[in-house]
Parts: C-alpha cells; structure tokens; sequence
C-alpha cells in the first residue's frame, strides 16, 4: 500500500476551516493542540495543572477561593460533623456576643455568658431622711440613697423606682422594708404597704393597731414579679393616726429600704 502524505486537513461540507499539521513528530503520551487560527502543534498535558476559576493552586492541592462558596452553593444538611475536621473551626470564628475566657461558655442566643449568671440587674436603696405621709393618703416612699445599683435600673434621685432594662426581661426578686407610723407615741393605729407593678398594686402588708395604738412599725413586703422591659417597681405606704395627723417613714438605720435583683434558674 501506498503512503499518503499531506501537511494540511481542510473541511467545507459545511464551511471552510484549514488545520496545518505540526513539522514534527512529537513524543510519546503529548496531544495535538491548536492555537485558535488552525495551527497544530504537539504539546504535553502537565500531570499537576494550575486551577483556575473558583479554584487556587494545583490539581493534587486545589483550594477553593475565598468567598467562592456562599449558602446557594450548599444543599441544606448537606455539611455535618464528618465533613468538618477536628479543631478546624476556632472560637475566633464564631459570630457570638461578649467575651470568651476560661469563665464564661456559649449560651443557646450566641452569647458568651458566666457560668450560672450573676443575679444582676440588682439594686438597694434606702430613704435619707423621713418621709411624710399624709393620713389616709397613698404616698411613694422616696428611697433616695443606693447601696448599689448594678445596671443603673434604679431611679434614686426623680421617679425613685426600678425599671427593667433592656434585654432583661425574666423573673425578679423584690423586698420592701418601711418603718410607718405616727409623730408621737399612741396615735399610729393601722397602715399599709404596696408593691406596685407599672402603677398598679400587686403585694400588700398591712399592720393593725387600733386596739393599742403606738408610734411605728416596720411592714415587709416581698414578691416575685415576671418582668419585660420598660415595667417599673415602686413602694407605696398608708398610714392612719388617731387624729388624722400625718405620719411618717422612719430613716433610721436603712430600717426602710427597697431591694431587687434578677433570679437565674427559674
């Protein structure tokens, strides 16, 4: 049989495209390879070629690039703890709230919190100086001095009540101590103490002399409330004397005081 040597490949069934064979012969395992405008040539397929497109490196270590893969390009469940590595995903990678250390974890809200909470917001306040109360009349009782007020949530100095602060809603603790009575000996017969929710009473201690009547009392009060933010805590008193004079708070020794604090656990 005859040899058939050309050096050029044409096609035009369909249109004309002329291919120009390489001079050479080549080596073992290289393809032929055009370079667009029908020019032929040998070339060899590199055994580790550099990716492109959303990939970086070579074939035997490719890397996805950054921001390749957002949460479209991710089946739902598809990505489970056998997909991820021990120890690939560090605390610094975390989009959660606060500050990790060795004393706090991460809460169900993506906040690092302390272990067991710490009982704030929390506050005391007791009255500097007397308060007068007007017989038969409802009179706040003006705790106008703090022990301490953690978040700030009790007002001394204006509304003197407590208000739940932002993001922290939950169940709280309250205690009212107030010492009432009369001016003078023998003409306190009976009084009151509430607790007030955002205006509206919802503890009462009440102390009834009109057998005996004296000179003052102390009336405790404690309730636990289920507060939102922006509901407000205050103390309210009563008082009666034997001749409708005025009556009073006493100041002595923090004998009248209000306390509060957020209970954890509940």
């Amino acid at each position: 049989m005859g040899t058939l040597s050309v050096d050029k490949l044409m096609k035009t069934s369909t249109g004309a495209a002329e291919f120009t064979l390489p001079a050479t012969d080549g080596t073992a395992n290289q393809v032929m390879q055009t370079d667009g405008s029908g020019q032929l040539s040998f070339a060899t397929i590199s055994s580790d070629p550099t990716m492109g497109g959303d990939l970086s490196g070579t074939a035997s270590n490719a890397q996805i690039v950054a921001d390749a893969v957002t949460a479209t390009e991710i089946a739902a469940n598809a990505v489970t703890t056998t997909e991820i590595i021990d120890d690939a995903v560090t605390i610094a990678k975390l989009a959660a709230t606060g500050t990790a250390d060795a004393t706090t974890f991460l809460r169900g809200d993506n906040s690092w919190a302390a272990a067991g909470g710490n009982n704030t917001p929390a506050f005391q306040a007791y009255i500097s100086a007397n308060v007068s109360i007007t017989n038969d009349t409802a009179t706040k009782i003006t705790f106008d001095v703090e022990d301490f007020d953690t978040d700030g949530a009790y007002d001394a100095s204006t509304n003197h009540r407590f208000t739940c602060p932002t993001d922290e809603g939950g169940k709280y603790f309250f205690s009212a101590h107030t010492i009432i009575g009369a001016l003078a000996s023998s003409k306190f017969n009976y009084g009151y103490q509430y607790i007030h929710l955002n205006g509206t009473a919802v503890a009462w201690s009440a102390v009834e002399l009109r057998a005996n009547p004296g000179e003052y009392i102390t009336l405790p009060s404690t309730i636990i409330l289920t507060l939102v933010p922006t509901d407000y805590v205050e103390v309210v008193c009563w008082t009666f004397t034997t001749d409708a004079s005025a009556g009073r708070a006493l100041a002595y020794l923090r004998g009248s005081r209000f306390t509060g604090f957020k209970m954890i656990g509940i």
